[in-house]
């Protein structure tokens, strides 16, 4: 079976349980003010993971990171911030779109975790981001500019960031 008719019927059984639960009829034993929880929307996500291996040259690097992947790597921040996605066009490489007014939020500074990357030594991150949320096609070249500071202090504090740009890649 195709990935195509996969998604076509995993949207079939996403509304077949909302057809079947119902949207605001209370569940059998339901009382008062208890606490409840039902089922209002499921929504397959399309998700882009990307991994990026980032060198800190001849100096130390701080890159923020937000969590783990699955795969227990270390999890970019963003985008919108402080890794932003960008699309090649006619004029030159351009911040990505949003399809949605609002569709993300920037991650406040604060709740950025610092990774330490020693001179000349390597780090692998991961990016996971819904094709959803941005206004991208198969076939864009897309690349990654990701902020790093020369320490964690200045990262806190909103110091001017070093960017780091990667190599384009193409959007499935």
């Amino acid at each position: 079976m195709d990935k195509r008719n996969r998604l076509s019927r995993r949207r079939i059984f996403a509304v077949l349980i909302v057809l079947l639960i119902g949207r605001g009829s209370p569940m059998p034993g339901q009382v008062g003010s208890k606490p409840s929880v039902q089922v209002t929307r499921v929504r397959v996500w399309r998700t882009m993971s990307v991994t990026v291996s980032i060198f800190a040259g001849d100096q130390d690097l701080i890159v923020p990171y937000c969590g783990l992947s699955a795969s227990s790597e270390e999890s970019l921040c963003g985008p919108p911030t402080p890794t932003r996605l960008e699309v090649q066009t006619a004029k030159g490489w351009r911040p990505v779109g949003l399809r949605y007014d609002a569709a993300l939020g920037a991650l406040s500074p604060e709740v950025w975790k610092a990774r330490l990357i020693p001179a000349r030594k390597w780090h692998v991150f991961s990016l996971l981001f819904s094709k959803d949320d941005f206004a991208v096609k198969s076939g864009q070249r897309l690349r990654l500019v990701i902020d790093a500071w020369p320490d964690e202090q200045s990262m806190r504090s909103g110091g001017r960031p070093i960017e780091l740009t990667t190599t384009a890649f193409e959007c499935p």
